[in-house]
């Protein structure tokens, strides 16, 4: 989020429309946006106070490669009736480095499995 000044107040650039679906809370979900922080998911699965397990999939057309999924826990830091914010907890190096492939700004798909 920009201050005033228009300067990104945030410590990781922000990724919109990567195609991620999490498995989370027993559902499958859309992620909005995602960050090597944390996640925006789309509302309408069970949150609880402590950490959540989550694993997430690369999709391509509405279909889930699901031989390419990562798992992680997060802790909800923001909820609405349309979206919940979640942060990483913690921050893996294989998560960061699965969300940075998917986003296409860092190193060669598929890098992440070795």
């Amino acid at each position: 989020m920009p201050d005033k000044q228009g300067h990104e107040r945030r410590r990781y650039p922000r990724f919109h429309g990567l195609q991620l679906m999490a498995n989370i809370g027993g559902k499958l979900v859309q992620v909005a946006e995602i960050s090597a922080g944390g996640m925006t998911l789309e509302a309408g699965f069970k949150t609880t106070a402590g950490a959540l397990r989550f694993t997430l999939y690369p999709s391509d057309n509405g279909k889930l490669d699901i031989n390419h999924g990562i798992g992680g826990q997060c802790r909800v830091v923001r909820e609405d009736a349309t979206f919940v914010a979640l942060r990483f907890d913690p921050a893996t190096y294989r998560l960061v480095k699965f969300i940075a492939e998917c986003s296409e700004v860092g190193p060669e798909k598929d890098s992440y499995l070795g």
